[in-house]
């Protein structure tokens, strides 16, 4: 770990390299992040899930595995699926701008 975060918060969601998140949109609101979790369980072992609820009324969440090949083909696999009749958006967790100008730089 290198120690870059700032949150206090006790999430282990750092604990795990952006490549291993998969971003979660569309849930159905309500949705735990264990109904989350079997749903994404599908395409590789889900390790660490998290759930937010927004007022405007879009839920989101975070899901991490343990590799980042897994993250992919979760997204792959599970984008445009649907979970308590919302059709989940699944994509990166990282922006591919982001990496594309630093490897520009």
């Amino acid at each position: 770990g290198k120690g870059k975060g700032k949150g206090k918060g006790k999430s282990n969601l750092k604990k795990f390299e952006p490549e291993q998140r998969v971003w979660v949109g569309g849930l159905a609101e309500g949705t735990t992040w264990k109904e989350l979790q079997d749903h994404m369980n599908q395409s590789g072992t889900a390790k660490w899930v998290e759930v937010w609820g927004c007022k405007t009324g879009s839920t989101t969440g975070v899901v991490a595995y343990g590799s980042a090949a897994e993250a992919t083909a979760a997204i792959a696999a599970l984008n445009g699926t649907a979970l308590k009749g919302a059709t989940l958006e699944c994509d990166v967790w990282v922006k591919r701008e982001k990496e594309d100008k630093a490897a520009a730089a």
